[in-house]
């Protein structure tokens, strides 16, 4: 990863003395709440202050260029890499404030772009803001394969609720991967600034699809919303859709006691009873309900699990979650995926018994199916290599008050060697009986199994699917 500052040092120096000077004459009683620069420009002719700029992908496929812009001395230059290059097949990165921003007199982000060839932008953004380790979506929004034509156009990302970014950081992001068989290309993208238009017409929008939904067995703890899409009308006249996160919503609980509603895109189910969550974008009422239905405190698992001791040499194992091993880094236990129609609503908690740690996943569904856990096992930044593997294990627990779907539960694997040079492939388990409940159960499946993994050099998800309601999971890992 790259990182790159463009903060204005000597701006810098002469505000922190003016600050000081200011301090030592004011009065400490008379100190108003603090506030936030509503700074709208990220890249006019140059940076704004205080940016940073990481990169994604090939990191050297950001540059400024002075030659080709829309406007003014410069624009920012993106060359998306041919398939294959050695130094990455994509061009990503994330442009992040160190001072955060008040946004919340803006409804949309503005820049003009131009590509090489006509082609595409895979995700273009803000509110991402992924630097030195610290990874912040709360308010991400997205526009999902962006077309680029060869001339000069304006174009425009809808901010769904504007009064929710008081604090902003994450300024734009985007990620292209080379599409036309694999051939990459060059965009530039200039006069990037948010903006306040009255021509932006509010979204039409849904969570769960539309549809209202019932959750039974639900337990205490915070359960998030999906994403969500929504469609914007642009000054252009076209209707646009994005993707954003459910922290732009204002969620409402008609009981209380049961869950409240004070974090941004959860619900927190707090005791056992009943209550129906519904939802407001900007004030505007949003199509789709969840009926929770909870029975209180969770039942957990009371004895410590037998396979915690290490049943196989270091050298045998590749490990996904264990605390008898190394685990390979992982992206995310649970990346919310969402997609048409439908999207993952699975939550998971780290719980341990006797110093013993495990996950357990809980909130029973995707939105598409309706029936059975949903959850994926991310690590696509750094793909395992379990070409020399022979067996996946992994111990499961499910408590009695969780109910069997109707359909066993299925394990996928999923292969990118195609992006190294190989073939992607996945490959899925479907278990012949549903999980024993009330005690651990181990599962050792041979990878001969998975119909359909034929690459394994570079596996970046492990997902499950049609699985009881609510499960603990621990001892993840690969063995031979």
């Amino acid at each position: 990863m790259k990182n790159i500052n463009f903060h204005n040092k000597i701006a810098t120096l002469i505000f922190s003395l003016i600050f000081v000077v200011s301090c030592s004459e004011r009065n400490v009683d008379n100190l108003a709440l603090a506030t936030y620069p509503t700074t709208p420009e990220v890249f006019i002719d140059g940076f704004s202050t205080g940016l940073n700029f990481s990169a994604w992908g090939k990191v050297t496929n950001f540059s400024v260029d002075y030659v080709e812009k829309y406007s003014g001395t410069a624009s920012m230059k993106f060359e998306v890499p041919n398939f294959g290059d050695p130094a990455g097949n994509a061009a990503g990165g994330v442009f992040i404030t160190s001072n955060p921003r008040d946004l919340s007199s803006y409804n949309v982000l503005t820049f003009w772009a131009k590509a090489s060839q006509v082609d595409t932008i895979t995700k273009v953004g803000f509110g991402s803001s992924q630097l030195n380790g610290a990874t912040d979506e709360t308010y991400k929004v997205t526009v999902n394969n962006l077309v680029l034509t060869t001339t000069w156009t304006k174009y425009y990302i809808p901010i769904p609720d504007g009064s929710k970014l008081t604090q902003a950081k994450g300024m734009f992001y985007y990620w292209a991967d080379p599409r036309d068989g694999g051939k990459g290309f060059t965009f530039w993208i200039d006069e990037l600034k948010y903006e306040n238009l009255g021509t932006i017409a509010h979204a039409s929008s849904a969570v769960f699809s539309g549809k209202d939904v019932v959750y039974n067995n639900v337990e205490t703890g915070d359960y998030q919303i999906p994403d969500l899409s929504g469609t914007f009308n642009l000054p252009t006249g076209i209707n646009q859709s994005e993707t954003f996160t459910a922290s732009y919503l204002t969620l409402n609980s008609t009981n209380p006691g049961v869950a409240t509603v004070d974090k941004p895109g959860k619900y927190t189910v707090i005791n056992a009873g009943s209550t129906l969550i519904t939802a407001k974008l900007a004030g505007n009422n949003v199509q789709g309900t969840v009926l929770v239905n909870s029975i209180g405190a969770p039942v957990l698992p009371t004895t410590a699990l037998t396979a915690n001791t290490t049943a196989y040499t270091v050298a045998n194992v590749k490990s996904i979650y264990s605390d008898s091993y190394t685990n390979a880094v992982i992206d995310s236990y649970e990346p919310f995926w969402t997609w048409t129609g439908g999207g993952m609503t699975t939550n998971y908690l780290v719980y341990s018994i006797s110093g013993n740690h495990y996950i357990r996943y809980t909130n029973f569904s995707d939105i598409y199916n309706q029936k059975g856990i949903l959850v994926a096992i991310s690590f696509e930044t750094i793909p395992v290599d379990i070409s020399a593997m022979t067996t996946f294990h992994m111990d499961v627990f499910v408590p009695a008050t969780s109910p069997n779907v109707t359909n066993k539960p299925t394990i996928t694997l999923e292969d990118w060697s195609g992006n190294y040079g190989g073939t992607n492939s996945s490959g899925s388990y479907t278990s012949s009986t549903p999980l024993a409940t009330g005690s651990w159960v181990s599962l050792d499946i041979p990878l001969l199994s998975f119909t359909g993994l034929t690459g394994k050099s570079h596996l970046v998800h492990i997902v499950l699917n049609n699985f009881p309601t609510v499960i603990c999971v621990d001892n993840i890992y690969f063995h031979k």
